[in-house]
């Protein structure tokens, strides 16, 4: 495979992702807002708070801002100094990719981290106080959003140059 056909490939993928997981981000979001708007109208207008729901909204809000952190990559819209590059521009690519593989390996980490949390979690049947939420399948859709952020830190390393700067669309 040439140089271009794999990048061609790395940003087909990108574009997947960006596909999948921005409706899941906004699906997420949109489940807290109507989450939080019912249970303060129960709360207030009908003396009934629904059972659990600040517990709900808490594993939602985890989901959302992983679901949004490979979106966050493949744009480039993530916080960067880039003292050094200014400093030794030549340095630029270099520390592009060490930062880029710096970030893939510790959410790589995170990932297996998370994974093994929730086969234990899972054993001992862990369950939220109030609403008696399990918590096994939310540490384990983490440990997948971390695997995929994992991943796109790697597409988004290889498909951006460094300081291009927020990617428009």
């Amino acid at each position: 495979m040439t140089r271009s056909a794999i990048r061609h490939a790395l940003e087909i993928a990108a574009r997947l992702v960006g596909r999948v997981l921005a409706p899941v981000a906004a699906l997420l979001l949109f489940a807290i807002m109507a989450l939080m708007v019912a249970d303060v109208i129960g709360r207030y207008l009908f003396n009934a708070p629904i059972r659990g729901a600040y517990e709900i909204i808490e594993f939602l809000m985890c989901l959302m801002i992983l679901s949004a952190l490979p979106l966050v990559s493949l744009q480039g819209r993530h916080v960067e100094a880039s003292l050094v590059a200014d400093l030794v521009p030549r340095a630029a690519t270099l520390l592009h990719w060490i930062a880029g593989l710096t970030a893939a390996g510790l959410l790589g980490l995170l990932a297996m981290l998370m994974w093994n949390y929730a086969g234990q979690l899972a054993r001992q049947n862990a369950q939220s106080l109030f609403g008696a939420i399990p918590h096994a399948p939310f540490a384990t859709f983490m440990a997948v959003l971390f695997a995929i952020a994992a991943v796109t830190a790697l597409i988004a390393t290889a498909i951006r140059k460094p300081g291009d700067g927020p990617a428009v669309e």
